[in-house]
Parts: C-alpha cells; structure tokens; sequence
C-alpha cells in the first residue's frame, strides 16, 4: 500500500473541503473538551467527597438538662448516649463538648471571620454535644440508634452538606455530557457528509482505481484519514483550551477555595492524561464513522 499517496490525498482533502473542515475541528472540539471538562469534574466530586468525609463528623446535641447541669458527661442521661455510641463497631470516635466549650468552639471559629455573630451569640445558647466520627461516613445506621433516645435533641450529619455538594457538581458533569453527545452527533453528520461529498467529487477518479485494482481499502483510505485528522486537530485544539481553562480561569477564580480546601484542586496532569486519551477515542470513532458512512453510500 503506498502511504504517502494516502497521506498526499488526505491532506488535499482537508484543503479541498476547507469550511467543511473548519466547522467539524471546531464542532468536534467543542464536544471533545466538554466530554473531557466532565470526566475532570466528576474527578474533582470525587476527590473533594473523599476529602470532606475524611474528617466529616456527625453532632447529637443533647438536652437543655445536660446542657446546663452536666459539664463532663457524667450523667446517666449523657453515659447513655455515649456508651451506645462508643460500643458500636461502626464508630470510630466519640468527643464530649459541654455547652461551654461548644460556645468556646464556636467563638475560635468565627470570632475573624463573623464577630459580630460571635457578639451576638450568648455563652449558653449552644447545646451540650457528643461529637461522633464514624468509620464509613456514608453508614449512618449508628446514629438511628441514639436519634429517637428522650435526651437527644438533635443529630446534624455533616455529610448530607457533602452529598448535596457532590450532586451538584455531579449535574454541573451531567450537563456537560449532554452538551457533549449533541456536539458529538453534529460531529458524526458533518464526517458523513464531509466524505459523502469528497467521495462525490472524486467519483472518476476513484472508479478508474477501482477499474486497475485498486481495492476498497486503499481508496477509501484517504477520506477516513482525512476525518481522522481533523478530530485529531480539534482534539488538539480541545486539550489546548481545557488547559487554558484550567490554569487560567478556573484556577485564579477558585483559588482562595482551594485554599480553604472546600473543594480539592485537580493537578494540571489530570488533563494531560484525560484529554490525549479522550481525543484518541474520538479520532478512533471517526474513522469508524468515516468508514461506515463509505461502506454504506459509495458503492463502487
């Protein structure tokens, strides 16, 4: 087989058809960085529910009884609760915090970042509280146990903020697949029709090939190359972007976040591995396509 006739005519294809050309690297583009924006999201939700679950915990607030009277959890009402809890195989942990230090907690929390919350918040407005860490954060069966005791006034599991932060970001990713698969369906028609009128244009030349032997192949080998390549310039071009996005925009934008570590910050590497590999996919469905589209409408 003679390669560089195939390239030669590849590359006089995308030149020939040069609008045709230009609309499917931008339309492939666009699908091929959205796609990849997605797998990098749902990176990002999964690594920041693994960071928040991590040191997530789960707060019973006690009564206003043992809030007011019992400083160590001494009483029977409290030893209760926290015996259920520690004796629990599914607990890791279990802390103690009168209403008094829960109020000292609060003030070393927020005294810089809301004072006048702080001002505004008497020492005994905060419940006496057991506060739980759980060996899986996502199995709260422990605290169903304790939620219904007469004592306990409330549980506040931390971890259903996490989840409601992760489906968010979870349809921020679904969003962008959509965008993606209708991207994607332009892509496919504009390769059909990309090689449909290639083909058409060189019909006599391709019938006089056929004629001296040329298999089928070897002639339509030119017109999958040249939709191949296309992808592969917009895959390029999809990389390129997704990475300016990344360093450039999303990075500075959220870069006190970061910080704060309310949500984990993605290496710029993730982009390096997820995108090649996303644009090899699409080149590789291209041609598929390309083939297809030959195999069904240019019969000769």
């Amino acid at each position: 087989m003679n390669l560089g006739y195939i390239f030669r005519e590849a590359f006089r294809g995308l030149g020939r058809n040069f609008t045709m050309t230009i609309a499917l690297i931008i339309t492939t583009g666009i699908s091929l960085a959205l796609v990849g924006a997605g797998i990098l999201i749902s990176q990002v939700t999964s690594e920041t529910k693994d960071m928040y679950l991590d040191r997530v915990e789960v707060m019973v607030e006690l009564n206003d009884d043992i809030s007011a009277n019992d400083p160590d959890c001494s009483s029977d009402a409290c030893v209760e609760v926290r015996d259920s809890l520690q004796n629990d195989p599914d607990v890791e942990s279990v802390v103690y915090r009168s209403s008094e230090q829960s109020y000292e907690r609060f003030v070393e929390l927020f005294q810089d970042t809301d004072p006048i919350l702080v001002q505004e918040t008497s020492p005994d407005a905060l419940p006496a509280a057991l506060h739980v860490r759980l060996v899986d954060p996502t199995n709260t069966e422990p605290l169903d146990r304790v939620a219904e005791m007469p004592q306990v006034s409330l549980v506040v599991d931390q971890a259903e903020g996490v989840r409601a932060t992760a489906d968010n970001l979870d349809s921020l990713r679904n969003a962008a697949f959509v965008v993606a698969g209708i991207q994607a369906l332009a892509a496919i028609f504009l390769i059909g029709n990309m090689v449909q009128l290639a083909a058409y244009h060189r019909r006599d030349e391709i019938e006089i090939m056929r004629m001296v032997g040329a298999s089928r192949w070897f002639v339509q080998a030119p017109f999958v190359l040249e939709a191949m390549m296309s992808v592969l310039i917009g895959g390029v071009l999809a990389t390129l972007g997704v990475w300016a996005g990344k360093t450039q925009i999303v990075d500075p934008m959220f870069a006190d976040v970061y910080a704060s570590q309310l949500v984990a910050k993605l290496p710029d590497s993730a982009v390096w591995t997820t995108m090649p590999l996303v644009s090899l996919i699409g080149v590789i469905l291209s041609g598929l396509v390309a083939w297809a589209t030959l195999r069904l409408y240019v019969r000769k």
